[in-house]
């Protein structure tokens, strides 16, 4: 099967430094997504999410990606890789969220966790806008 992708992008008024808090600080992340648990802020590290979901960090560019890999569903261990890019735009910054693997799950359960990550993303990026614009990230 073919990589199935989720592509989602956003214009945030803020700097990058901003979203890039926001989007990598567990404190902040439980405001605008879920809370996760880690660690240590190093790929590699093992992440908790909410509901017993696992996952570990994959990526590391300050201000501008980082990325992990997180259980879709508690009844399968297969796991997808979520990156959030970062790009200066004159607007403020553009951020894209990316998710792959969905192939990793078995065809019955395929469809509708797809499908429903897609809305998820477009709920988690609006709360995330928000978030930000409230000025509670810093």
């Amino acid at each position: 099967m073919e990589a199935v992708v989720i592509t989602q992008s956003i214009v945030i008024q803020a700097e990058r430094s901003r979203v890039w808090r926001a989007i990598t600080m567990p404190e902040h992340i439980a405001k605008w997504f879920q809370p996760i648990h880690f660690e240590r802020f190093a790929i590699g590290e093992a992440v908790t999410f909410d509901r017993g979901a696992k996952g570990s960090i994959a990526i590391i560019e300050p201000v501008d990606r980082f990325g992990f890999h997180g259980q879709i569903a508690l009844s399968h261990p297969a796991q997808t890789l979520v990156i959030f890019t970062l790009e200066t735009v004159p607007e403020g910054t553009r951020l894209t969220v990316t998710e792959q693997g969905f192939e990793a799950l078995p065809e019955e359960m395929r469809e509708s966790y797809f499908k429903g990550n897609i809305q998820g993303w477009e709920k988690v990026l609006s709360n995330l806008t928000a978030y930000i614009l409230a000025g509670h990230h810093d």
